[in-house]
């Protein structure tokens, strides 16, 4: 008489785990940039559809939702331009070209729709110019000005030990002069760092999205000083809460931030 073994019920259950863990595990493996590739290139094709069944505006949406899915780029953006251009809202078309050109500055076609762009503006603002000191200072790499300050600063502690510990006469009155020669230079070039490193930054391109009323102090109250049109390029110089310092080539004055988006 020959006894069947009966198999517990637990050794079932945990093949069924094992099998569910080695099933995750090789989805795991998988390249997400697979599936992320294929959704990017079928959300391309409907954009690309919509536009040219001449739905710019559903157009536009669609390479909105391809910019914050990973695929962003120059051509993404110069057909996001090309949508808002045949929208007729030149204020994001000249924004998106710029950015187009951001990503690959060669890209001839959108500095071309960028230039229609803007002839087609009803009215412009004169473009901010930089003062020629920060021009200069803007050109200056940074290193440079890091080396000459790093290089004023070690002259001057030699001159200074020679004053200190050097020989009275000719000798220390001249190393006291080149002293004081030594430390306006130090101060004048931290100042001219600090000014690169802090302010240039901080003066960033920019473009009018709507019609923005400008006013003498960020708090907006009294009346505006101007309302700058759309697609207006000014510099964003500073923000405070919900408004923007913007600087353009006949004044500045502070605006809602959100009608303003840098490049």
């Amino acid at each position: 008489m020959s006894l069947r073994l009966k198999k517990p019920r637990g050794s079932r259950r945990r093949r069924l785990l094992v099998l569910a863990a080695a099933f995750v595990l090789l989805l795991m493996c998988i390249p997400t940039a697979t599936f992320s590739g294929d959704a990017s290139t079928l959300l391309a094709a409907r954009a690309a559809e919509a536009y040219d069944q001449g739905h710019y505006e559903e157009a536009a949406q669609l390479y909105e939702r391809l910019t914050v899915s990973g695929d962003d780029g120059g051509e993404t953006r110069y057909d996001l331009g090309n949508c808002y251009l045949k929208a007729g809202d030149l204020g994001r078309a000249i924004l998106e070209y710029r950015r187009a050109l951001k990503f690959s500055p060669g890209l001839d076609l959108a500095e071309r729709n960028l230039a229609v762009a803007r002839r087609l503006l009803p009215a412009r603002v004169a473009p901010w110019q930089p003062s020629p000191w920060e021009a200069f200072i803007a050109s200056v790499p940074l290193g440079l000005l890091q080396g000459l300050l790093l290089g004023c600063s070690l002259l001057g502690n030699a001159a200074l030990a020679f004053v200190l510990l050097g020989p009275a006469g000719r000798g220390r009155r001249a190393a006291s002069a080149f002293l004081v020669g030594a430390f306006a230079c130090t101060l004048l070039l931290a100042g001219t760092l600090a000014y690169a490193l802090t302010v240039l930054p901080s003066h960033r391109p920019a473009v009018i999205l709507q019609p923005a009323p400008v006013y003498a102090s960020p708090e907006g109250k009294g009346a505006p000083l101007v309302t700058l049109p759309p697609g207006s390029e000014v510099i964003l110089a500073a923000r405070a809460g919900d408004r923007a310092l913007v600087i353009w080539g006949e004044g500045r004055g502070w605006t809602a931030a959100p009608d303003v988006e840098t490049p």
